[in-house]
């Protein structure tokens, strides 16, 4: 049921240098070799194509609501590819290696949802402005994509060394999960904007970053390594835009419902970012259940862990036990069996991406209300595969109280 996008991109596509996650973590200081979809020898100095280009500007401010692409100030010299096409030439510390980073990372993104979407992804913003402006360094504690627009500022890490955002992986997922987000679902008007469309917005975005990062091989056996198979215990993929081995910016495995955060009723241009931020944690956290939930559905079908263990596993979670659950039958079964575990997991998040890029075409801005996203979910889930999964996607939401 899961696919390879290197696999797949291998024979025609170009190659970059990716890093998985922050460099910042020990387990990925190196970036990986990766193949993109862009046809070997398409892409021009920037990098760049017909839909985005990056560019490094020597001194800049972020765009603000005023100012919008292009860039027309000094700028330092493009990044070249090799005379095959490829940027993998570039290692970090190389002149345009950022560049070639974010450029490459947001279309290895695209990459992803464009197979869950079943076709390309048109940029909202289409009208005035046909490409992508990608901006991997101004001089900012924050990345954000806007009209036309992504740009990447940096933060420091535990030792307050600055780490640029254009380097962390989920972060530029993140921020590409946004420009997504506003082409399938759109914009609201201002009248009919909905605090609920804040929240779900950075929601979705961090839903986009966790299953883009999963299709790195390394990092799904990562994952698995650090966890001995049991996805309850804290690991990377719980974990959006790391900023040291110990902060990142948000949690998917969170115990959040909405009784824990601001009210819906809020008046949407009264929600703070982080507010907005934190609005969107149970919707995220209940897309993170699913995704465990169906990995042990997997795991029970591949008959690695019996059906009793997982519902033991789901109980305790939701109770908030899983210190004193018994997970020895489902590690040893990780031990003994550890590609079945690969593949339960790989099929587990192409499940979820396919019925959330779904979703996202069915919702419409106008309106939006978290209790539409969860049900648009769940029709879609129905049309796929009927009955089977509904009881147990439905429990994750109404835990949640988004349901």
């Amino acid at each position: 049921m899961s696919f390879s996008l290197d696999r797949f991109f291998r024979p025609v596509g170009t190659r970059f240098r990716l890093f998985a996650q922050s460099p910042v973590l020990d387990d990925f200081r190196e970036p990986e070799l990766v193949y993109v979809s862009s046809p070997r020898g398409s892409l021009g100095p920037g990098p760049s194509d017909e839909r985005m280009y990056a560019l490094s500007p020597i001194d800049k401010k972020p765009y603000g609501d005023e100012d919008l692409p292009p860039f027309r100030g000094p700028k330092d010299a493009p990044a070249l590819p090799d005379r095959a096409g490829h940027f993998d030439h570039l290692q970090p510390g190389d002149p345009g290696f950022e560049a070639a980073h974010m450029f490459g990372t947001v279309r290895r993104v695209l990459d992803v949802w464009e197979v869950y979407l079943g076709g390309p992804l048109h940029w909202h913003f289409a009208m005035t402005h046909p490409r992508l402006e990608l901006i991997p360094h101004v001089a900012w504690d924050n990345a954000h994509f806007g009209w036309g627009f992504m740009e990447c500022g940096e933060g420091a890490d535990d030792q307050g060394e600055k780490r640029p955002y254009a380097l962390n992986f989920d972060v530029l997922a993140h921020e590409t999960g946004h420009g997504l987000v506003f082409s399938l679902v759109g914009m609201p008007t201002p009248e009919t904007l909905t605090t609920a469309y804040r929240g779900f917005h950075e929601s979705a975005s961090d839903c986009v970053a966790m299953l883009s990062v999963l299709h790195f091989d390394s990092f799904v056996d990562h994952v698995l390594r650090v966890t001995e198979g049991d996805l309850y215990v804290a690991n990377e993929l719980c974990r959006i835009g790391e900023l040291s081995e110990t902060r990142q910016i948000r949690s998917a495995s969170n115990a959040l419902k909405m009784a824990d955060v601001i009210s819906l009723d809020t008046p949407p241009n009264k929600v703070t970012g982080k507010q907005a931020h934190t609005l969107g944690q149970p919707l995220t956290g209940a897309i993170f259940d699913i995704i465990v939930d169906l990995y042990l559905d997997r795991l029970v079908a591949f008959r690695l862990v019996s059906a009793d263990l997982a519902s033991t596993l789901r109980r305790a979670a939701k109770e908030d036990a899983l210190e004193q659950a018994d997970d020895r039958a489902l590690t040893d079964a990780y031990r003994r069996e550890p590609e079945g575990f690969r593949r339960a997991l790989c099929d587990a998040r192409d499940m979820v991406g396919l019925r959330l890029a779904a979703t996202f075409h069915r919702l419409q801005a106008d309106g939006l209300t978290f209790e539409r996203v969860a049900r648009s979910f769940l029709g879609v889930d129905r049309e796929l595969t009927g009955s089977v999964n509904q009881a147990l996607l439905a429990d994750s939401f109404r835990w949640r109280q988004i349901l």
